[in-house]
């Protein structure tokens, strides 16, 4: 798949124009209406994101259903999963803001996006009967979340997750913003990387269950 960036807007593969990514405004404004959930107020940066699409895409179980971003902002990491080959019609968005929902669906005409709060994943998926996930990669605050509803959000998902499936989780900490072992989750938590050309630095975490061959 290739596709070309330039600075005042995007031509996709099928030569429709759409208005640069790097535009701050919508985000910014989301995080005005909603700091706790947005988190910090930047988007995350070229770096991080291409990062993010890796993991997420190295992880996927891609013969399982769609990737899941969950938290998907203005489209940074959802335009690198893109370039990185994952058609755009195998990624399922899910945003909170109205806002970033419309510049979302501007910027990526065939994207999956599911308004909502991600926080009820299980219900939302079962809303758009979507019955299992490739990988999913998460943008949530959950150092902000409580315990048990980023607990019961990480259950929801593994429930859809193939076997040996991965939650790829971005934070700006430097410890795994889930509890592996909160509430049962019993979780596989590996540090994947840190990405320092991001404002603040950014940490990327894979979560997993335990597969019986890996328990053993």
């Amino acid at each position: 798949m290739t596709l070309f960036i330039n600075g005042s807007g995007r031509t996709g593969k099928n030569g429709s124009r759409r208005p640069s990514l790097a535009n701050p405004g919508p985000f910014l404004r989301g995080w005005a209406r909603n700091p706790v959930g947005v988190g910090w107020p930047f988007a995350s940066s070229y770096w991080t994101a291409r990062r993010l699409a890796e993991a997420t895409l190295v992880a996927a179980h891609l013969e399982a259903g769609p990737v899941l971003e969950l938290g998907a902002g203005t489209g940074p990491v959802t335009e690198a999963l893109i370039e990185m080959g994952c058609p755009v019609d195998r990624i399922i968005a899910v945003e909170r803001d109205a806002e970033l929902c419309l510049y979302l669906r501007r910027c990526f005409p065939r994207l999956n996006v599911l308004q909502g709060n991600a926080l009820e994943i299980g219900e939302m998926l079962a809303s758009a009967r979507v019955p299992s996930v490739a990988a999913v990669l998460s943008g949530l605050p959950m150092r902000a979340i409580h315990p048990a509803a980023a607990a019961r959000c990480y259950s929801d998902v593994f429930q859809r997750l193939p076997p040996g499936g991965a939650i790829i989780q971005y934070t700006y900490g430097f410890r795994p913003p889930v509890d592996p072992q909160y509430a049962g989750l019993a979780l596989e938590t590996t540090f994947v990387a840190r990405e320092w050309r991001n404002v603040p630095p950014m940490a990327i975490w894979r979560y997993r269950r335990p597969t019986m061959a890996r328990a053993t």
